[in-house]
């Protein structure tokens, strides 16, 4: 096998495609550089993703997000770098004027497991901002070691988020900054 890789590079070294001789103009190879949509697309891919869905049409906006959104996809991306694992849901049960919201769901080793729920009712450009408001949320949290369970993940918004908001819960600045980012990418 490894005889069959050193031809291969040779072959690759000595001429350039299209058959071209070595050291004509032609020779010189292009590297693509890795978009964000292409890094996320690949992080969601693998069988270690730290995002995932609980339905293919969740999966769907997902992936859509990461190829509209570069927000989205860089926010796709930091989590991958974090011990937060989140997955992302529909509920029916939100209040009415809540459009997504955040949960703890549990821990196991060193995994810090997370529920990000967001209404049905939106459009798919308004579920996709709102996931992306929710993944910002979710790097909040892997930021803050101490948030183990559900008590110390209230306590931690009520220290860093704005006042209760209707529906209960809190918010930040960033995740809301981070929903109009996506949602103006989208349009964009």
């Amino acid at each position: 096998m490894s005889w069959f890789l050193s031809l291969t590079l040779a072959a690759a070294l000595a001429g350039a495609p299209g058959g071209a001789p070595a050291g004509s103009s032609k020779t010189s190879l292009a590297l693509k550089t890795a978009t964000p949509s292409d890094v996320a697309a690949s992080l969601l891919a693998a069988e270690t993703r730290r995002i995932r869905s609980t339905t293919a049409r969740i999966g769907t906006l997902i992936n859509d997000g990461v190829r509209r959104s570069r927000t989205f996809a860089n926010l796709v991306a930091e989590v991958h770098k974090t011990n937060v694992i989140v997955y992302v849901q529909t509920s029916m049960t939100l209040p009415p004027e809540v459009a997504g919201r955040i949960l703890f769901a549990g821990t196991a080793g060193n995994q810090r497991y997370l529920r990000v729920q967001v209404s049905p009712s939106l459009t798919r450009d308004q579920m996709i901002a709102v996931i992306g408001h929710e993944l910002r949320h979710a790097l909040e949290v892997a930021a803050e070691q101490s948030v183990v369970n559900e008590k110390a993940l209230e306590a931690f918004y009520q220290r860093i988020g704005d006042s209760p908001h209707v529906g209960g819960g809190y918010d930040t600045e960033a995740a809301r900054v981070a929903q109009r980012t996506v949602r103006q990418e989208l349009i964009g």
